[in-house]
């Protein structure tokens, strides 16, 4: 599923989190794509970026309704398959990422709700990007020097659930039922 950072202004650290979530996983920065006016530029651009195989995508600061049916699409497709640009080409390539998307207040059609994991950042505030008094003055250099202890924490929780006999969850989502397990 598509796993929506959304918050009420901008500043909230949507796009901060997106970062360390890639930092953590990859050793990487995320790699983010802007969102596009229409289904035809979204279907160029998610095959385009699919091409390369990353593991992380972040469609970044989304500030129009988020209505594409390509996007539904790949969000529940394996296999991506699309013409080439300029040439009567297609191309199959795995789909394997992880999909992030960061906006203000943002508004999903009713095909991608129902694809879409919501995370609502509220920081409380009207200028998020005042505030100071963090644990973490510089998140992203804290991440980096401290991404072996953090892999270490993600992968005893794995092996905690494995221990506990993989138990499933409690939530559906269709066409997603085994990834809400």
């Amino acid at each position: 599923p598509l796993h929506l950072l959304d918050a009420p202004v901008e500043g909230t650290g949507k796009t901060l989190l997106a970062s360390c979530l890639s930092e953590i996983s990859t050793g990487r920065p995320v790699e983010a794509i802007a969102e596009a006016c229409d289904d035809e530029e979204w279907r160029k651009r998610l095959t385009a970026v699919l091409v390369e195989a990353p593991t992380l995508i972040l469609l970044d600061n989304l500030n129009r309704i988020l209505d594409s049916g390509a996007l539904a699409s790949v969000l529940t497709s394996r296999i991506w398959k699309d013409r080439v640009l300029g040439v009567s080409k297609t191309v199959r390539v795995p789909n394997l990422a992880v999909w992030l998307a960061s906006g203000n207040n943002t508004r999903l059609s009713r095909e991608l709700i129902r694809r879409t994991v919501w995370c609502r950042l509220d920081s409380r505030t009207d200028a998020p990007w005042e505030r100071t008094a963090f644990r973490h003055k510089n998140l992203t250099k804290w991440v980096k020097e401290h991404r072996g202890e953090l892999v270490w924490a993600a992968l005893v929780l794995c092996q905690a659930w494995i221990a506990a006999g993989r138990p499933a969850g409690a939530q559906t989502l269709g066409m997603f039922e085994s990834w809400a397990e």
